[in-house]
């Protein structure tokens, strides 16, 4: 899903014009989808202007293995000339190997093959996590306070790609 926004009036604003409802869906329906890809034309036509755009996402998905035993993934994707990377996991017994270092590389490689100029990502903020990406070529741009359980994350930054 590339972009969500809350849909609820604020609190103590305005009634709703001509008598709309608001309510929680169970799901994401066709409709919501369709609704969506026709709307989101418009509002890229205001920001953007007439040119159509593509928002495609582009799956990168990089492994290791040792055998047939996977040990090592990169998971991300490559939207409109950016990537994020979302996962990038080692097996505990082969961290602080380098095989987490070579699998970002494959990764940021993927990503640029997949037309990504620049790469984001999130990760904890730990001195393991900072000494980790500021060595790939990642630069800290934004400290992300109590992100998830409470722990602060940073968002990470690396552009050029390759």
């Amino acid at each position: 899903m590339r972009r969500r926004r809350s849909t609820s009036p604020p609190a103590g604003g305005p009634a709703p014009p001509g008598g709309l409802v608001y309510q929680p869906a169970e799901a994401e329906t066709d409709e919501v989808r369709g609704f969506l890809a026709r709307e989101w034309q418009a509002a890229d036509r205001d920001v953007f202007g007439p040119v159509a755009l593509d928002w495609t996402s582009r799956p990168v998905v990089v492994e290791a293995r040792a055998g047939a035993e996977l040990v090592a993934v990169a998971v991300g994707e490559v939207v409109a000339g950016t990537a994020r990377l979302g996962d990038i996991l080692v097996a505990a017994p082969l961290r602080g190997a380098g095989v987490g270092g070579r699998l970002l590389e494959l990764f940021c490689e993927r990503a640029a093959a997949a037309g990504a100029a620049r790469c984001y990502l999130r990760c904890p903020d730990t001195p393991g996590h900072r000494r980790f990406y500021g060595g790939h070529g990642f630069v800290r741009i934004a400290r992300l306070p109590r992100y998830y359980h409470g722990k602060d994350f940073l968002e990470y930054l690396r552009e050029p790609l390759l």
